[in-house]
């Protein structure tokens, strides 16, 4: 006789349950609907911005120190503010981070030294580092030089404070051996009316002290250059002289341009120059310094 096979079903976890439920209770039963836990969503990580560094604006020099002086540099911006740092009149390489504040009516600017420390120095004291070579070649310099010659030969006081540097003003000096007399732009629009005598320093020559308003006192040896035949010499003292430094030292960052009327024939001797120094102020070029120089016997 066959034997019969036996067919083996496995049931387990989920049927078990199911099919113990049916027999206790007698009535069929709906298995149980398995539902997956749900999964938490994901946190985004917390974005993070690294601030961008601050567009240096640069490289500036100092100028207008004398030699034996020093610019300080102070830990915030105004004359009280505790000293950082010193500068030697001839340094460089100086980046302004674009901060700045007006304190006591002076602008104060926040730079970085070379060695990347930071402070605060009043913007009068610096000036923007120009190549000799890109200075000789900017035309805007040779249309500032236009523009200043026309001012004076017109007597032209608004056309001649529109050229004068908005930061250090302008000075003139009547010889190479005189003080400067700084001359601000609001100034300067009244200066070819403005009757009020100015002590502009000592003659070289007679020792005598030049007093007297710019028109009687300055404006005579202007236009003895400008209204005659003269020559431009960029970064050149024309003539050559003997005495040094020729162009001081407290201008040295400052480029020049020479306004050289040569001597008559047969009196070599009497030639005339006038030293125009130039700042540059956001890429403009202005006029700082007016120096005149001449035969000293």
């Amino acid at each position: 006789m066959p034997m019969k096979m036996r067919t083996k079903i496995g049931i387990t976890g989920v049927g078990i349950a199911w099919l113990l439920a049916a027999c206790q209770t007698g009535a069929p039963s709906t298995p149980p609907t398995l539902t997956a836990s749900p999964i938490p969503p994901q946190q985004a990580p917390t974005p993070t911005f690294t601030p961008a560094p601050p567009i240096l604006q640069g490289p500036f020099a100092v100028v207008l120190v004398q030699p034996a002086d020093q610019l300080n540099v102070r830990a915030g911006p105004g004359p009280d503010q505790p000293i950082l740092a010193t500068l030697p009149p001839n340094a460089s390489g100086l980046f302004l981070t674009g901060r700045e504040q007006t304190v006591q009516g002076a602008r104060w600017v926040e730079v970085r030294l070379p060695d990347g420390r930071i402070g605060w120095v009043n913007a009068m004291f610096l000036t923007q580092e120009v190549s000799l070579q890109a200075f000789c070649a900017d035309p805007q310099v040779s249309a500032l030089l236009d523009r200043l010659e026309s001012a004076i030969r017109e007597r032209n006081g608004p056309a001649l404070a529109a050229l004068i540097s908005p930061v250090h003003g302008l000075r003139i000096h009547v010889s190479r051996l005189s003080d400067g007399v700084l001359i601000r732009p609001d100034q300067a629009a009244q200066l070819f009316t403005d009757e009020t005598p100015i002590h502009w320093g000592v003659h070289p020559a007679s020792a005598m002290e030049i007093v007297g308003p710019f028109r009687q006192a300055v404006l005579p040896d202007l236009l003895d250059v400008i209204d005659r035949p003269h020559e431009r010499h960029c970064g050149l003292l024309v003539p050559p002289v003997t005495y040094q430094p020729a162009w001081p030292e407290a201008y040295q960052a400052f480029n020049f341009y020479s306004l050289h009327r040569p001597g008559t024939p047969g009196n070599e001797l009497d030639w005339r120059t006038w030293v125009v120094g130039v700042a540059y102020e956001n890429g403009r070029p202005y006029v700082a310094v007016l120096m005149q120089f001449f035969w000293e016997p």
